[in-house]
């Protein structure tokens, strides 16, 4: 009998493991693949060349601040990511390459496609405009000398411009042939540059796989299986507000080491592995280590010194010297060189322009909804702190409207809007005998 229910047991795990990876698997492509369509291709091949030659700075250490102080991510894309075979569809610059580049694109029903879009009648309606325009000119410049005006028309009409309108085709094609080698190359499906762009967008993949999958155990700290799962999809479906601008590489890997450092400190794991990740961090952004040492401070820091544990003490002071020193260290000796592109403090900004001050309120909307409930768990009771100089120091160095920055407030406040709304909804059984925390 005892036999049976450990064999049901790791049934039941084992399917819950399948369930979450599945979940996790899902999500982390979708939310892949609409960046790539919504935040790098929105300039189409523009994105793309603004990428590669920011990367390639970045890796040679000329770079501008503070980019390139967040080399880490950079770097996992330089020497890993981009050598993993995964391609990612990125529909207006594989649309562009292949009306550019390919002659086997233009099949018969591509030039119906384009005869329906931009018909022959409105070709020759301007081409009829244009030459209005050109004649009118030429009037204007030399009146009543017909001989120059016909000659310089004849030179004109040499050029036969009329040909680019009427033959779209053969438009396109040669306009892809006189397109620069280092541009053209972002178009082409097997280049240096799109290897390195499919880098970028895998590594976003695998990332927000590993990210989302810590999320779910820190939820599981305080809640129950199916409403830890749901504070993952909540998450995904949040995240996609904070890509209007550029998803920089250093983005996804400081949150997945800051979540993790939440989690190990929760859990009071390994001191060791602690400050591994703590440095880690701090190749992505120095800010997030700062506050995931600070939040372990205030957990197991000030309860230390009150047991006076100096050894424990002594250590959540080391936690919070790494990304101090770090800071130092690679703003004043590895690059030291690199300068700002915007001004550091952007705090009148923020507060003039109201976009910087209704994303951020949106956005975070649902942490303050149920911030009531910090007074319910241990843990956010003594860590909660945190929060308000975070958003504070955001407000002075950060462009709020890019609600990126305040990603490490909701992966927090995850558990605590998840635990509320069940509560708010009438959801009695918060928190299931295995959660850790009630």
């Amino acid at each position: 009998m005892a036999d049976y229910h450990l064999k049901f047991a790791l049934s039941s795990k084992a399917r819950r493991g399948a369930v979450v990876f599945l979940f996790v698997f899902v999500l982390s492509y979708v939310f892949t693949s609409v960046s790539v369509w919504t935040t790098d291709s929105r300039f189409i091949t523009v994105s793309r060349f603004i990428r590669v030659y920011g990367h390639e700075n970045l890796i040679r250490g000329t770079g501008y601040a503070p980019e390139q102080y967040r080399f880490g991510g950079f770097y996992l894309v330089e020497y890993f990511f981009k050598y993993i075979p995964l391609k990612w569809y990125d529909v207006y610059n594989s649309s562009l390459s292949d009306l550019l580049t390919s002659e086997e694109t233009w099949t018969e029903e591509m030039q119906k496609t384009v005869d329906k879009f931009f018909p022959q009648d409105d070709r020759e309606e301007m081409i009829g405009e244009i030459q209005r325009v050109i004649d009118e000119t030429l009037e204007s410049f030399f009146p009543g000398n017909a001989f120059v005006q016909n000659l310089l028309r004849g030179m004109i009409d040499g050029l036969q411009w009329q040909s680019y309108l009427t033959n779209v085709e053969e438009t396109l094609l040669t306009l892809g042939e006189m397109i620069p080698e280092n541009i053209r190359n972002h178009l082409l499906e097997d280049s240096e540059e799109t290897i390195l762009v499919n880098g970028y967008f895998t590594s976003r993949f695998f990332l927000f796989m590993i990210l989302l999958t810590i999320i779910y155990f820190l939820c599981r700290e305080f809640l129950n299986p199916g409403q830890a799962l749901f504070g993952v999809v909540l998450f995904t479906a949040l995240t996609p507000f904070a890509l209007q601008d550029f998803l920089q590489a250093e983005t996804l890997l400081s949150l997945l080491l800051f979540t993790a450092m939440i989690l190990i400190t929760k859990r009071d794991g390994s001191r060791l592995i602690l400050i591994l990740i703590t440095v880690l961090c701090c190749t992505a952004r120095t800010d997030h280590a700062l506050f995931g040492a600070l939040i372990y401070a205030s957990l197991r820091g000030i309860d230390s010194l009150r047991r006076r544990e100096w050894s424990k003490a002594v250590y959540a002071a080391l936690l919070l010297f790494i990304p101090l020193v770090a800071t130092i260290l690679i703003s004043g000796l590895l690059f030291p060189e690199a300068e700002y592109y915007v001004d550091v403090f952007q705090l009148e900004f923020n507060l003039t322009h109201v976009w910087n001050l209704v994303f951020p309120l949106v956005f975070l909307l649902l942490p303050f909804a149920f911030i009531y409930q910090i007074k319910e768990l241990t843990f956010y009771r003594r860590t909660w702190f945190w929060m308000p100089l975070f958003i504070g120091m955001n407000f002075v160095v950060g462009k709020t409207a890019e609600v990126r920055l305040f990603l490490p407030v909701i992966i927090y406040s995850i558990p605590l809007i998840v635990r509320g709304a069940m509560l708010a909804i009438g959801v009695d059984s918060v928190g299931s005998s295995d959660s850790r925390e009630s």
